[in-house]
């Protein structure tokens, strides 16, 4: 008899109340109307009918019959009760015709509150239904600063393309690394096909998910864009349940470190240290090494490449018979998982990619191969099997501020930029900073190499800007001389006055010792739940500066001084009180920046003059860096209440 499953779903809904009156938290239903009282004054869109997720049914839209039932919509109401026999009658109804009429529900924040039909919901959460069928109104949120309003704008103009509601994701971003994994763009309608295909995708792995990793706190939406990330959709497309769960087997400690949810270890070096014997025992460190080195240019084109090709000769020399290595030259982004497979069958076990465009690659190459070491040359990578690496530049940028608020006698600097990824607004601030410490007056005028049509110099020029602070490095068949700060004289060549020198060797040879010293292994067992970064600076001589005779003596001192303070530690350029264009206070007074707080910087400091790009004003070259790593400014989305109030079609 249904008053038998009546009495068991009560059951389960004093013992669940009980508990939560004895931890002093409300046992009954969250009610949305107390939740936002002014609820019927925001704006709401229709959305019709819709399967809606059981998990994510949270409440009551007021507050009406909301002690009749836990927090769960178990029942809490006498089994003698006229209640228990109306919720027993529609059990039966329910288990022999099925549910004939959806619920009225409320969308706030992609949770749902009832309007018409708590029993139905009651009666449907003690049948184990994963989803029921809903009339929904979406109730917009006001704006706020902060990171939940900031994910749900990024849903709401997901769904105005796909009309997905179930993937819910919980971290800024991850709504556009979708879009880029299925090749889609924001603002693009996505095709009845490709809705149908993700979502056959994304039931299997959610299946083959929740069997095999049930118990983690991390969502399956957010398991799934990690699965997608490494394996890629074309082939999760293909892959059974049973296939997945062997997957997921292999990239098991990328979960772990997703679920933690820790900031990156952000190492200054690699460690050098001899492991302990038992290590040793364990992970026995290689007598040589096979190093190969991945460029997306050439030395003799790309400045970038050079440097990391004079920087791989370097390590082989350092190292002579222990160590040979390989370059790669030329390979686009989507060569690369082909030429990393290839040089590991070819015995190369240790992969730099120097360049952040190879990182889909790199991961999906490491879970292939768990023997090999993959390293991929960018800021924040989020992966512990592929462990990311970078320079510490804005220490340079710093002093070459100081030297261009020394020199530039109108007051007025130019900045131009490259991509509007992490670390880039680092610079650019520390740049700032430095020519506000020799000249309060200095304004930097920013500008971008990467938006199309458009020359930054001449730009800068016709604002009367003649010290200027452009790419850092030259290559040997590139004809231009404007690289690091230089000096634009009218009718005249440009006057070269510092550059900044990027030491990678310093960073391969570290890395190469330490796998060769067995460190490599104890590091990775260290922070086996966190990403690893190697972040080296002037500290270190990985990072140096370079003045030309046209620096005044006297100044030169000056830059002296600097840079051995920093490379002392003893100085840091990002100490407060510091403001942001909009005279917000960024860095409190004597407060010092973490490397973490510095490389997640996505404001502009208060003496620039110049806004960050979105990825959409971009280059097409720019664009797909500029998604994977771009900052929140580029990519954030729009205001959800600028969607409107209409039902979406």
């Amino acid at each position: 008899m249904a008053i038998n499953d009546y009495i068991e779903a009560w059951k389960k809904g004093t013992r669940e109340a009980h508990l939560l009156h004895i931890q002093d938290k409300d046992p009954y239903l969250p009610v949305l109307a107390e939740i936002v009282p002014e609820m019927n004054q925001r704006p709401q869109a229709n959305l019709g009918l819709c399967q809606i997720p059981m998990e994510l049914v949270e409440g009551t839209a007021t507050r009406g019959r909301t002690t009749a039932f836990s927090r769960s919509f178990y029942p809490l109401l006498e089994p003698e009760s006229e209640f228990a026999m109306k919720w027993a009658d529609l059990y039966d109804g329910i288990l022999e015709d099925g549910l004939r009429q959806p619920i009225k529900a409320l969308e706030y924040y992609n949770h749902f509150y009832v309007v018409e039909g708590n029993k139905r919901v009651s009666v449907m959460r003690q049948l184990g239904s994963l989803n029921i069928e809903a009339e929904v109104t979406r109730v917009l949120p006001e704006k706020e600063d902060s990171q939940r309003y900031r994910v749900y704008c990024e849903f709401l103009s997901f769904f105005k393309d796909t009309r997905i509601d179930y993937i819910l994701f919980s971290h800024e971003g991850y709504y556009a690394r979708l879009r880029n994994e299925v090749g889609m763009k924001e603002g693009e309608k996505w095709p009845e096909d490709m809705i149908s295909d993700i979502r056959s995708c994304f039931y299997r792995f959610q299946q083959a998910y929740l069997k095999a990793e049930g118990n983690r706190r991390l969502s399956a939406s957010d398991a799934f864009l990690l699965y997608l990330e490494i394996f890629s959709y074309a082939e999760a497309c293909k892959r059974t349940p049973s296939q997945i769960i062997q997957d997921i087997a292999k990239i098991r400690s990328e979960y772990n470190v997703a679920e933690a949810g820790k900031p990156a270890a952000l190492l200054s070096q690699p460690s050098e240290e001899k492991p302990s014997l038992i290590q040793s025992v364990l992970h026995r460190p290689p007598r040589t090494l096979k190093c190969a080195f991945l460029y997306n240019s050439s030395p003799e084109r790309s400045g970038w490449t050079y440097w990391h090709e004079l920087a791989r000769k370097a390590t082989e020399n350092t190292f002579e018979s222990q160590v040979e290595t390989v370059a790669k030259p030329d390979v686009t982004m989507d060569e690369a998982t082909e030429a990393i497979e290839s040089l590991i069958n070819e015995g190369y076990t240790t992969i730099f990619a120097a360049s952040p465009v190879f990182l889909d690659a790199c991961i999906h190459e490491s879970a292939l191969h768990p023997e090999a070491r993959i390293l991929n040359c960018s800021l924040l990578a989020s992966y512990h099997n592929v462990r990311s690496y970078y320079l510490r530049i804005y220490e340079a940028k710093f002093i070459l501020g100081a030297i261009a608020g020394a020199m530039a006698d109108n007051n007025k600097i130019g900045y131009i930029a490259d991509y509007p990824i992490y670390g880039v607004p680092a610079s650019i601030n520390a740049f700032a900073i430095g020519a506000q410490m020799t000249n309060p007056r200095a304004k930097v005028y920013l500008d971008w190499s990467t938006l199309p049509g458009h020359n930054p110099e001449e730009a800068l020029t016709a604002q009367d800007v003649r010290i200027i602070s452009s790419r850092d490095i030259s290559a040997p068949l590139l004809e231009y001389r404007t690289f690091g700060l230089y000096e634009k004289v009218p009718g005249d060549k440009a006057r070269n006055l510092a550059m900044p020198a990027w030491n990678w060797s310093k960073l391969y040879e570290g890395i190469v010792r330490s796998i060769l010293s067995g460190a490599w292994s104890e590091e990775g067992e260290q922070h086996a739940d966190r990403a690893m970064a190697y972040y080296m600076g002037m500290a270190t001589g990985a990072i140096d500066l370079f003045c030309s005779s046209r620096v005044p003596a006297r100044l030169k001192r000056l830059v002296d001084l600097l840079h051995e303070r920093i490379r002392s530690e003893a100085f840091l350029p990002f100490v407060g009180p510091q403001y942001d264009q909009n005279g917000t206070l960024r860095i409190d007074q004597d407060e010092a920046l973490t490397p973490q707080d510095i490389i997640l910087m996505d404001y502009l400091a208060d003496n620039v003059i110049g806004t960050i790009p979105k990825v959409d004003q971009l280059n097409p070259a720019a664009t797909n860096l500029v998604t994977l790593q771009g900052i929140r400014a580029a990519t954030e989305s729009s205001d959800p209440s600028s969607e409107g109030t209409e039902n979406n079609e």
